[in-house]
């Protein structure tokens, strides 16, 4: 995979003889081949949303059962063919492509015995090889892409300011797009407390991420990042603007039906007579009837 994501990256070069350049089109690309899977995602993220009234009566019904409420929630989500994990897809596609750029950029701007890059993965006769041969700095864009936003900082609040700049795009972008999830039904999003929680945290999860890795990785954020906040505006139109689709929620007859609450709110288990119980009754019955 490193070959050819590297041989994808010299294309791009040959396409756009820039650093970022190459960078942006091979993220446009990876997100291109990922997009029918990120609207997939999103609308079952969008159903899971429009579902989450029910699958709160459900476990409130099903409270102190976990194995009927795990059974009934199943088939809930299979009779609205919702796949409550489908949503994550893209995040846990993405991931490896990410780590595999990281390692990438690491190996074009890997320094030889000259101290200057020898890169690794690339043919010799490419151009991106070419290019970063024997060379000192990645610029791009006015920045070094081989440098962090902390190594570049090192050099003065000037130098490290447009590495901070695309830092704060990073972390804007990321609680934007929680901002539209979370946007969509603001009445599921109050209801679901993790939800909540996720969205508060996550953007604050990038700032270190972000801060320490080679800037042509964090290129790759920023663009992936503006890219599915295209996405999710363009479906939540599509699903929520006028003629959007309003699925009925299919209510599936209960397989496991709960207990009934007693009087102090709390669901009471089927009274059930014991062997023993059921012979000290019958005995005591015919004692009367003798006496009798």
């Amino acid at each position: 995979m490193f070959d050819f994501l590297a041989k994808l990256l010299a294309y791009c070069y040959q396409l756009w003889p820039s650093y970022g350049g190459a960078i942006i089109l091979l993220t446009l690309g990876i997100m291109l081949v990922l997009t029918p899977l990120s609207i997939k995602s999103t609308r079952s993220m969008i159903k899971m949303q429009r579902l989450q009234p029910e699958l709160k009566r459900l476990q409130a019904q099903y409270k102190g059962d976990r194995e009927a409420l795990n059974r009934e929630m199943m088939a809930f989500y299979q009779a609205n063919n919702v796949n409550p994990f489908s949503s994550c897809l893209p995040m846990l596609l993405q991931m490896p492509v990410f780590f595999v750029l990281y390692r990438i950029l690491h190996g074009l701007t890997q320094i030889g015995k000259d101290g200057k890059f020898a890169p690794k993965y690339l043919d010799h006769t490419s151009d991106l090889y070419r290019a970063l041969h024997g060379a000192t700095s990645m610029k791009s864009f006015g920045i070094d892409l081989s440098r962090s936003a902390l190594t570049a900082l090192k050099d003065g609040f000037g130098t490290g300011l447009p590495y901070f700049v695309m830092v704060a795009i990073v972390v804007i972008t990321t609680w934007y797009q929680q901002r539209q999830i979370s946007g969509r039904n603001p009445s599921a999003a109050a209801a679901n407390p993790q939800q909540q929680m996720v969205g508060r945290i996550v953007p604050f999860i990038m700032v270190p991420i972000t801060i320490s890795i080679p800037a042509g990785v964090v290129i790759y954020f920023v663009v992936s990042n503006i890219v599915r906040v295209g996405q999710q505006a363009l479906i939540t139109v599509l699903e929520f603007g006028e003629g959007g689709s309003q699925a009925t929620i299919i209510k599936p007859t209960p397989s496991s039906p709960p207990s009934k609450p007693a009087a102090g709110g709390k669901a009471t288990p089927p009274s059930r007579t014991t062997p023993s119980g059921s012979a000290a009754a019958r005995n005591q019955s015919n004692k009367k009837r003798k006496r009798k």
